[in-house]
């Protein structure tokens, strides 16, 4: 390796990097293997196969293994409660359209205007004198959407993030038992 005109060679460094890249190498051909199975195997034997896995590493789970998984599943609950509150403000919408036969909109501006009151960025909002096109995208936008979309949309991607994490982290860890018991 050469680094601002100095010559290195250090045969451990190359050794350490060269067994990352062939652990990395090995996770990618196993998570090959896994979606191979089910494309081939179906669903079916998928699930049977993966209720056994799970049972395999559960019983191999080190007290930390439980702790970040509680809560990664904590993060996945509150996620699902920002998804719920989004359809909450709508059944209170329907509840009172109901009632009344007015639709009571709740856009955007008004979480805006509650946080951004008496400061700068709400007083550029108020009366803009510059950026007035970025003014009139982002007025535009808080007007018209609903607090409601918000929440659900949020609420979905940050379940469906926290359940990729999940997943990408049990793999990973099965990937590291199965291979300590190999090697």
């Amino acid at each position: 390796m050469v680094q601002a005109g100095k010559t290195y060679n250090d045969p451990k460094r190359v050794g350490e990097m060269l067994g990352a890249l062939e652990a990395a190498r090995l996770f990618i051909l196993d998570a090959l293997q896994t979606f191979r199975f089910v494309f081939e195997k179906g669903l079916v034997a998928a699930y049977q196969t993966t209720k056994e896995e799970l049972k395999y590493l559960f019983q191999r789970f080190t007290a930390l293994d439980f702790v970040f998984g509680n809560l990664s599943l904590l993060g996945l609950l509150l996620s699902f409660l920002v998804v719920l509150s989004g359809f909450g403000i709508v059944g209170y919408q329907v509840v009172i359209w109901l009632q009344d036969g007015v639709w009571n909109a709740l856009p955007l501006m008004l979480v805006f205007n509650f946080i951004f009151e008496g400061t700068a960025l709400g007083a550029w909002m108020q009366n803009p004198e510059s950026w007035l096109g970025l003014h009139q995208l982002l007025e535009w936008m808080l007007v018209n959407v609903p607090i409601s979309l918000v929440l659900i949309v949020d609420g979905l991607i940050l379940s469906a993030g926290t359940v990729a994490v999940i997943a990408f982290a049990v793999m990973v860890r099965r990937f590291q038992f199965k291979h300590r018991e190999q090697g």
